[in-house]
């Protein structure tokens, strides 16, 4: 095992440590990158749409971009966050999916803070879902005209630069339902964020 394969294992095994349900060590070349991934932010408009500097129309990674970057990188650690379905359901589920969307922006921030400086400073992490960090109690500070309030810990949703997450997921083998406004806490088999930390 080659030194970059070992640092790649030690980063999976770290976000597995501070709670993610799973990692894996993928090859860039399985991340599925379509535009149509990346327009069903606004097809239909999803609620959160605009409403950040991580959501288009104001994040810059449409999908021609996200490709661009991708094909400098060879590894990624690609991370499950499991979730009660819960709260992701439900008339109350904007304010209960909140805990587990900054606990998941945390790993994906630790993992690739670990990674940089580990050496790999071109390190780059994409979460999942709004950016949470503000929303939905205030407004982006970046759309008023200020600083980023949470700097080190906010990250685009994958989804929001054109990954198309079910796919990728679906090859690795891991477990992803789809979760609408119609939706029923019965007939949800599971809930999960999913993260990506692009390495080398």
């Amino acid at each position: 095992m080659g030194h970059q394969q070992e640092d790649l294992e030690t980063l999976r095994e770290f976000a597995c440590r501070i709670g993610a349900s799973r990692a894996l060590v993928i090859p860039s070349s399985e991340l599925m990158i379509r535009d149509s991934a990346w327009a069903k932010c606004f097809i239909p408009a999803c609620k959160f749409y605009g409403s950040s500097i991580m959501c288009p129309p104001h994040n810059p990674l449409k999908p021609e971009v996200t490709r661009r970057i991708v094909r400098e990188f060879r590894y990624g650690i690609l991370l499950q966050l499991d979730a009660p379905v819960e709260d992701f359901v439900g008339e109350q589920w904007r304010e209960r999916h909140v805990p587990t969307e900054i606990k998941h922006k945390e790993i994906v921030a630790k993992v690739e803070g670990r990674a940089f400086y580990m050496g790999y400073t071109l390190a780059m992490g994409f979460a999942a879902g709004e950016c949470s960090l503000c929303l939905p109690q205030r407004p982006c500070s970046v759309l008023q005209g200020k600083d980023c309030a949470h700097p080190l810990m906010a990250r685009p949703a994958m989804e929001a630069c054109g990954f198309d997450v079910f796919s990728i997921v679906k090859k690795v083998g891991w477990r992803l339902a789809p979760i609408g406004h119609g939706s029923r806490k019965d007939e949800v088999p599971c809930a999960s964020l999913i993260g990506l930390i692009l390495v080398v």
